[in-house]
């Protein structure tokens, strides 16, 4: 929460540095900050081998189709695992089958007999894990950071997920370019494991153990029914879809504007796209310092609009410095929305369900896919900038409908959750925040 003028503003503060030196947050922050720095960098070394071995765009674009499936394959069933089972334990344990996965991947490159299968099955796994993202890691951020410090510590995760963006892709062009794909799967599995030692020595136990748990099928349901009973969440989630279905998936057709559009070279291209993740760092720390409580679900919706009209009159521009400002200003809309969908959720939902509920979301997220293959068809038939600016003006229509229906998005609200009510035979549980402070085993 922002700080306030006078000695209210000494509690916010003391718990802003409290964030800081947490053993236990700045070692889930940082496993999290070296995955996100290899998805993206094995995802530009990835696409680059696939296009020299076999030279089609097709093959690249699916390679890109399987890590995002499984964010809609399996969002829920993580959520569901991610209430069961210790969170920690589960991060743990995907971690270090990345780690084992990346270094036979490694072998296999290093002696010149990786398939492409090899590499798919490989994309693929990668993209099971960041489906546990929102439900498993980025919930035990929230629990660790507490209410009191939530907005800022999603809005720090937002700004370090976009210069993972950045750092992520120049690595991967630089690894594959001196020591091949051999390079970039060895140090993906070091770093990987450097992730799960981390998460070894996290103090951290999570608020949704369940004494008794209920079958996986009725922690399903107990997850969906309660979700439905809530406008805010479901209102939340349609803005997600919008969102991811017709704004994210611009992103695909930069290069191709920048070429065709907007005669750029390929320098200047990497300079545009990196011009949107900018425009992030920036939004992030605003938010982290005027985002207020009540105000939430406002800086959510209003941050998507921004976004989807920054996309709008960046497929309509012809100009390389306007072009630049409006990805700017879309990353900064990038940003809140990000910042603002993570902590919605949290506080929206109780402990007991929180993680079906962030399993959810990553389900709504899962709409990307469609999106990229819904722009890149209409890119085919009017062209990359008409293509982007007519997605982002359906989603302006959608987003629009959205603020009709759900009118406590646009007002503001509180965000308390209400405990669920537990089905027939299902064990609920009521228990206290885990611990934030030192390092040890948990």
């Amino acid at each position: 929460m922002p700080a306030e003028d006078g000695p209210a503003a000494t509690p916010s503060r003391t718990a802003d540095r409290r964030l800081l030196t947490d053993g236990s947050f700045l070692r889930l922050w940082l496993s999290g900050s070296l995955a996100g720095v290899l998805r993206w960098l094995e995802l530009l070394a990835i696409s680059i081998f696939v296009l020299e071995r076999t030279g089609s765009p097709f093959l690249v674009a699916l390679l890109a189709f399987l890590r995002m499936a499984p964010l809609f394959l399996c969002g829920i069933p993580a959520g569901a695992l991610a209430d069961r089972y210790d969170r920690r334990r589960l991060l743990i344990i995907g971690l270090v089958v990345l780690a084992l996965a990346s270094a036979v991947l490694a072998a296999l490159a290093g002696s010149g007999r990786i398939e492409l299968w090899q590499i798919a099955l490989g994309t693929f796994l990668n993209g099971v894990f960041w489906s546990s993202e929102f439900p498993v890691r980025r919930t035990m951020l929230g629990e660790i950071a507490g209410a009191e410090r939530l907005s800022r510590a999603m809005a720090l995760e937002s700004a370090t997920n976009n210069a993972t963006r950045m750092v992520g892709p120049a690595l991967g062009g630089v690894l594959i370019g001196t020591i091949g794909l051999y390079g970039v799967y060895l140090v993906a599995a070091v770093l990987y494991a450097i992730c799960a030692l981390l998460i070894v020595r996290l103090a951290y136990r999570s608020a949704s153990a369940r004494a008794a748990p209920a079958s996986f099928r009725a922690m399903l349901w107990e997850g969906w029914r309660f979700t439905r009973s809530r406008r805010v969440i479901v209102g939340a989630l349609a803005v997600t879809v919008i969102v991811n279905l017709w704004g994210f998936a611009y992103i695909t057709m930069v290069p191709v504007i920048g070429e065709r559009a907007l005669a750029l070279s390929p320098a200047m291209i990497g300079l545009l796209m990196a011009t949107e993740g900018l425009g992030a760092l920036i939004g992030a720390l605003l938010v982290a310092r005027f985002g207020r409580p009540g105000r939430y679900t406002q800086i959510y919706l209003g941050s998507s609009l921004i976004f989807l009209l920054g996309v709008l009159a960046f497929g309509l521009s012809r100009s390389f410095a306007l072009s630049l400002a409006l990805l700017l200003l879309s990353g900064i809309g990038i940003a809140g929305f990000s910042v603002m969908q993570s902590t919605i959720f949290f506080l929206a939902a109780p402990a007991a369900v929180r993680s079906r509920v962030m399993g959810l979301l990553t389900v709504s997220i899962g709409a990307g896919p469609i999106g990229m293959l819904h722009v890149g068809l209409l890119a085919d038939w009017l062209g990359a900038a008409n293509a982007v600016a007519l997605i982002a003006a359906e989603g302006l229509i959608a987003l629009a409908l959205v603020a009709l229906l759900w009118p406590e998005l646009r007002r503001g609200v509180e965000l308390v959750p209400d405990e669920p009510q537990p089905l027939p035979g299902a064990t609920s549980s009521r228990t206290a925040m885990p611990s934030s402070s030192g390092d040890g085993a948990g």
